[in-house]
């Protein structure tokens, strides 16, 4: 105990921070960019107000449209490292106001611990892993600077305060939660600080947002709707609960997902937390003015989002739990403003944290074992993309039947033009020839779908040399296809399959027409690697080159 006295709380958490924000870049930079990621790379290109103004789903996006583009423009697209570092930056950012925030009000070791298990908090993966999630993680550091400004209680904070609040417009829509907060800072210090006079704290970051609605943010896509009104209570328990079991280290994955739950854990935990929470207040001489705002902040967040739910916007999605633990520790943070705590409880409550650590360490490697996969695919993926340029269509999509993954549902005549611009994402042939089948299937079945290989009648007997095969079904025949393709007849029905990098022949064109000159064309493409195909059935095979065209 006598050694934990010596230690300062603040160079623990700066320690902390480094130790995250280290572990975070080291995972992040091994990815590839992922979903909402290409949106803002291939569907944002160009210098118009529409890059910056247009919205993504119901958010007002100038904000990290902004960082993505200086990044871009400055780095390029084939390294993450850049990114990974200015978006944990974000993260740290809130962090660090967080603890501010919380040392004020109950010390520097209870605001040491509560940060802790935000800074190490597995099932927020999306928002610490993924490059957009800088939407949530700048509104939230702007919030959460706007919180430690409004502490000033002059002139000068509702300044910065201000600043910062339109900032956080600016990333998204997260900020309505952090506006709710600073009216009721301003109703619960109507004494201190006349109103009037503060009235442009909140007329500010509502005139630049009612700008941007007017001219673009109308026609944003919203799932609002009076429908989901008789289910927002109980989203907003189990939003809560979601919370409380992803900074506890209990949000179990859901069974073959990497989805976070532990609402079994965190609803019974919710409502003797918020028991508790009730308990608190009614015990207390004179409510703190810091809780109305938190609690306003915290609600709101999960109000609007119980009556904005859609697919994939559950209550423990793992985008949430990153803006729900933080709101949760700040309604924890202001019940127990002022409550001294004894030395003895340190070490029961380090231990809790250690163990929540430990376990969302855990969570979070496994998210980024995942999500490395998933990368994987996609950079081979867009390997086989790039290999067929110049024969592929501008408007092929790799979409996920094909690709494997829904993580990269881009057309590639964009994509090609941002590559033109910025570098590559993408595997090289090399890579890809290294890469395991897991890799090499999708991109063989991409190179197939973007060069349209089919079997057609051919029209008459091909001129050039031909060779007879014979195949069965327990010995399938296999042979090289020469450039251009190959003409075939078959004595019976065949079942041809492809194959190009993966030996699987992942590849499935058609079943011959026997007694007919079939053409299987294969255009040219980026690639001296042949193409290989196998011959599944019984009978007899001739085969003769076309040539290339």
């Amino acid at each position: 105990m006598n050694a934990l006295r010596r230690l300062d709380p603040t160079a623990l958490l700066l320690a902390a921070m480094a130790v995250a924000g280290a572990y975070i870049v080291v995972l992040g930079s091994k990815l590839n960019f992922l979903l909402d990621d290409w949106g803002y790379i291939v569907y944002r290109q160009g210098s118009d107000l529409d890059a910056w103004l247009k919205p993504d789903n119901e958010h007002f996006v100038a904000g990290p449209v902004t960082i993505w583009k200086l990044l871009i423009g400055v780095f390029g697209i084939d390294s993450m490292l850049p990114y990974k570092l200015v978006s944990t930056a974000l993260f740290l950012l809130g962090a660090w106001f967080l603890y501010l925030w919380l040392r004020r009000r109950v010390g520097g070791w209870a605001a040491l611990l509560a940060t802790a298990l935000v800074l190490f908090c597995g099932a927020a993966f999306d928002d610490v892993l993924w490059f957009a999630s800088i939407t949530f993680l700048g509104s939230m550091a702007c919030g959460l600077g706007m919180l430690v400004a409004l502490d000033r209680g002059d002139r000068k904070g509702d300044a910065i305060a201000c600043a910062l609040l339109t900032g956080a417009v600016l990333f998204s829509s997260v900020w309505v939660a952090f506006w709710l907060g600073a009216l009721v800072d301003i109703v619960v210090r109507r004494r201190e600080q006349p109103w009037p006079g503060r009235l442009f704290l909140l007329a500010v970051p509502v005139v630049v947002y009612a700008i941007w609605w007017l001219g673009w943010g109308h026609e944003a896509e919203s799932a609002l709707a009076l429908h989901n009104v008789g289910t927002t209570p109980l989203y907003v328990l189990d939003s809560i609960a979601a919370a409380i079991a992803a900074l506890l280290g209990l949000a179990i994955p859901v069974e073959g997902t990497t989805a976070p739950n532990g609402l079994d854990w965190g609803r019974p935990l919710a409502v003797a937390l918020l028991g508790l929470g009730a308990w608190r207040m009614y015990k207390l001489p004179r409510i703190p003015r810091s809780l109305w705002v938190v609690l306003a902040i915290g609600f709101a967040f999960w109000i609007l989002g119980g009556l904005d739910v859609k697919p994939g916007r559950v209550a423990s999605a793992s985008r949430y739990q990153y803006p729900g633990g933080v709101f949760v520790l700040l309604i924890a943070g202001a019940l127990l403003e002022g409550v001294r705590w004894q030395r003895r409880l340190l070490w029961p409550a380090l231990v809790v944290v250690a163990a929540a650590v430990a376990a969302n360490l855990v969570f979070l490697h496994e998210a980024y074992s995942s999500y490395l996969r998933t990368s994987r695919l996609e950079s081979a993926d867009l390997a086989a993309a790039e290999i067929a340029r110049g024969t592929v269509e501008p408007g092929f999509r790799l979409d996920e039947d094909i690709a494997d993954t829904g993580y990269v549902g881009i057309e590639v005549g964009p994509y090609f033009e941002a590559v033109d611009a910025h570098g590559s994402p993408a595997w090289s042939e090399a890579e890809l020839l290294a890469g395991g089948e897991t890799e090499k299937v999708p991109a063989d079945k991409v190179l197939a779908a973007a060069l349209r290989i089919q079997l057609s009648d051919l029209g008459g007997r091909p001129p050039g040399p031909c060779r007879a095969h014979s195949t069965s079904a327990a010995e399938p025949a296999a042979v090289s296809l020469p450039p251009g393709g190959i003409a075939i007849r078959t004595a019976s029905p065949v079942a041809l399959t492809l194959g190009r990098f993966s030996q699987e022949y992942p590849v499935a064109v058609a079943t011959t027409s026997p007694g007919t000159w079939q053409a299987l064309r294969i255009p040219t493409d980026r690639s001296q690697q042949p193409w290989l195909l196998r011959l599944g059935g019984e009978g007899r095979v001739t085969l003769c080159g076309l040539g290339t065209k």
